[in-house]
């Protein structure tokens, strides 16, 4: 039975909750984020996920707060993968918050149980997660492999091992969770030929230059969301090939010497031919897309260019869609705007968009944007 509360609900605060826990604690509070219709509701089970619960699972953002460790349990499988957990604390209870994006092409979601618990995630099936420690610590076991992290270090987990974790009493994560497939294609790609095996990151915090790189990614992430970016924008197709070669170059794995080891600079022509696409195909190819168009591995393509133009594929690319945002914002309609021309034209961080915008044309997107605006009026 779900009933609709229009008024505030004090299931969205934690400590609301723990102070409620013998009237609350056999039910889960949802918070729906009905982006379109610009509406907000708090919602109330009293059974485990039905299919209301599912329907929102899938098309919105969720937020479930519970001191059930149940309904704990079944919110979590139904993002990650079924597990068990046990609370260690034989006399506490567990005041579990669950946030997540299930929807979008990078799954976000941030997690916590307010208590040391231990969880046995069995063989993490097709689970390619990377999971932040935004606070306390927490203890990692996959195969032969075991690593401890803390507060502000991102440790890969890779899929198809058998894993436990365990949390202590203020481990906090916020994870992402990319599509394993994607992923291993990609890496291919960057090779030229199929791998012959599943990936396997190693077991250990990303190092500091990583870590920094990938939480300004997430940022950027949390962002586009946040403007309910379609899904097939050229945007999030870019974001997800950044972080699979951001971790595939970046964090030691089973195919890491092999990348290493990739020496083949593609010919002049092929970076004319390469060079010919991006133009033609606009914003919404990525230069995975060139170089298996061209059959080329992206490593090779990369050093073709640096030998031939100085430059990685990414900034020619950059310099061409650069390009097609300054006619847009030359020639604009009413409803242009400076970040709907950034989205259409594959730049998510806007800060940068205008920095490389003035870096190319000296002068900010937004002053062309004015300037045509004014100029159209006339």
């Amino acid at each position: 039975m779900v009933r609709f509360r229009p008024k505030a609900c004090p299931g969205l605060d934690p400590g609301w909750a723990a102070g409620r826990a013998g009237k609350w604690r056999p039910k889960v509070r949802f918070w729906a984020n009905w982006r379109f219709l610009g509406l907000a509701y708090c919602i109330k089970l009293r059974s485990n996920f039905g299919p209301k619960a599912n329907y929102l699972r899938r098309e919105n953002s969720m937020r479930v707060v519970t001191s059930d460790l149940r309904e704990a349990i079944a919110a979590v499988s139904s993002v990650y993968c079924p597990h068990d957990v046990k609370v260690l604390e034989s006399n506490r209870g567990i005041d579990a918050v669950l946030e997540a994006f299930p929807g979008s092409r990078q799954q976000m979601v941030s997690l916590r149980y307010s208590a040391p618990v231990k969880i046995d995630a069995g063989q993490f099936e097709n689970l390619l997660l990377f999971m932040t420690c935004a606070d306390g610590s927490a203890k990692a076991t996959q195969a032969r492999s075991a690593v401890q992290w803390q507060k502000g270090q991102t440790l890969p987990l890779s899929p198809n091992l058998p894993s436990r974790l365990m949390f202590d009493r203020r481990f906090w994560q916020n994870s992402i969770r990319l599509d394993k497939a994607f992923v291993e294609d990609f890496c291919s790609r960057l090779l030229n030929r199929p791998i012959d095996h599943p990936i396997r990151f190693e077991l250990t915090p990303f190092s500091q230059p990583l870590e920094l790189a990938w939480q300004q990614a997430v940022k950027t992430i949390q962002f586009v969301q946040s403007i309910d970016l379609v899904q097939s924008s050229a945007t999030l197709q870019r974001l997800e090939e950044f972080l699979a070669a951001l971790i595939l170059e970046s964090h030691p794995h089973n195919y890491s010497e092999l990348l290493r080891n990739e020496r083949t600079s593609a010919e002049p022509r092929i970076v004319r031919e390469a060079e010919r696409l991006m133009q033609s195909a606009g914003p919404n190819i990525s230069i995975g897309e060139v170089a298996k168009e061209l059959r080329v591995s992206l490593r090779s393509l990369e050093l073709g260019f640096r030998d031939a133009r100085n430059m990685t594929p990414t900034q020619v690319h950059r310099q061409f869609r650069l390009q097609s945002a300054r006619q847009a914002l030359l020639d604009p309609t009413e409803s242009t705007t400076v970040t709907s021309v950034a989205m259409t034209f594959g730049f998510a961080h806007l800060a940068r968009f205008s920095q490389y915008y003035q870096s190319m044309f000296n002068e900010a997107p937004s002053h062309t944007l004015r300037r045509s605006k004014g100029t159209s009026l006339l």
